[in-house]
């Protein structure tokens, strides 16, 4: 098993995330970041000594620079494989990082999604995490 996080390692690396909300004129939507030809949602690989929590933060922060979060469904997460996920709601607007590791773009682009877009479109491993998500926040609203 690999320690760094990479697309052809992600399934064996354990990682952290956050699906981060904006609550919009037409209701919740969801923070989908496009990349590989399917929306995915702002997480990654977790350091060396870093909390779980820490690192969905720190990923959040680097992929999108949101750092404006609000835990109001508490700060349990879901677990899908190695994969940690928190749920937040921002007011912030995502931007797209650019990334001097890889001296790429994290992702393509950003867009706000109703749950049924980021259902239809997010990889197939998210779908458990994001149908998680919704539930938590439909059934609070």
């Amino acid at each position: 098993m690999t320690n760094k996080w990479n697309w052809a390692t992600a399934h064996d690396t354990k990682g952290a995330g956050i699906v981060v909300v904006k609550k919009l004129k037409d209701g919740w939507k969801v923070l989908g970041l496009w990349k590989h030809g399917g929306f995915d949602i702002p997480k990654g690989h977790i350091e060396e000594d870093e909390k779980v929590f820490e690192a969905a933060l720190r990923e959040t922060y680097e992929e999108t620079k949101i750092n404006k979060l609000n835990f109001q469904w508490g700060k349990s997460g879901v677990r899908a494989h190695k994969l940690s996920v928190f749920l937040a709601s921002t007011t912030q607007e995502p931007r797209i990082t650019f990334n001097k590791e890889d001296n790429k773009f994290e992702h393509e682009f950003a867009e706000w999604l109703t749950w049924e877009e980021m259902k239809a479109e997010c990889y197939d491993y998210l779908l458990p995490i994001i149908q998680w998500a919704e539930q938590r926040v439909v059934n609070a609203t």
